[in-house]
């Protein structure tokens, strides 16, 4: 094949492969972008082209909306009646390895309290002795959308009307 040709089919074939490229990342942001005017009109472009790859991803797809999440918590009931709240991942260190090891931990009691949750309940006794508890509740607190106005509005994430709680076991202390 002479150089000529050979140099033209190079060049031939790059170009396609450019075009493909600004194509595919065209189709990329169209897919997933929010509703206007333009995007439809462009979307409507390259809806074939979505189709066929499974490209329709929503808005989200860039940025996902990640939900506040849940934590363990526990109250602890004396003898007097009176109730003491603990939430034991606030004081751990995010830094060092044993806050994974007992953030799992405290996810385990949560996903299956009837399994774990007696033996937990003890040794949070134990742990309280100075206490003098009756009962340990086992508690899921579930977190809302805490929004920036909420904030300018003073309250706190930590507020009763951010947090939902669910009772996941009420052990009794050994003894009593």
């Amino acid at each position: 094949m002479p150089q000529a040709i050979r140099s033209g089919l190079q060049r031939l074939m790059y170009v396609a492969m450019s075009v493909l490229v600004a194509w595919h990342t065209f189709a990329m942001i169209i897919g997933p972008a929010p509703e206007s005017p333009i995007t439809e009109a462009a979307r409507d472009l390259a809806q074939p082209y979505l189709t066929f790859f499974g490209l329709q991803n929503p808005w989200e797809f860039f940025a996902p909306f990640i939900g506040p999440g849940y934590h363990f918590s526990y109250v602890i009931e004396d003898k007097a009646g009176e109730k003491h709240n603990f939430t034991p991942a606030a004081g751990l260190n995010n830094l060092h390895p044993s806050s994974i090891w007992m953030k799992d931990r405290y996810t385990r009691i949560m996903t299956a309290p009837e399994t774990y949750g007696d033996a937990a309940g003890a040794a949070l006794c134990l742990e309280h002795a100075s206490l003098n508890p009756v009962s340990v509740t086992l508690l899921e607190i579930q977190h809302h959308i805490f929004w920036p106005r909420d904030l300018l509005k003073g309250k706190s994430p930590s507020d009763a009307e951010f947090t939902a709680a669910k009772t996941l076991r009420t052990v009794t202390c050994p003894g009593r």
